[in-house]
């Protein structure tokens, strides 16, 4: 149900707004996703998941600043 949904509201917005800003916020998902990993399995994630996760939202910013 959740991918469906997911999908779902992606192509809506998609179709009603700007390509690069959805596109841009849609790949910040699994990133987003890293914290709640972390409470409901109460296993931290790896140092390479945060260092990832730290590039990636300082590339969305580049982006949305430049």
């Amino acid at each position: 149900l959740g991918p469906g949904l997911g999908m779902s509201l992606l192509m809506a917005a998609l179709h009603e707004g700007n390509v690069g800003i959805v596109s841009t916020l849609s790949s910040m998902t699994p990133v987003l996703i890293l914290p709640m990993v972390w409470i409901r399995s109460g296993r931290r994630p790896g140092i390479s998941a945060w260092i990832g996760a730290i590039l990636a939202i300082a590339g969305t910013a580049l982006i949305s600043l430049g």
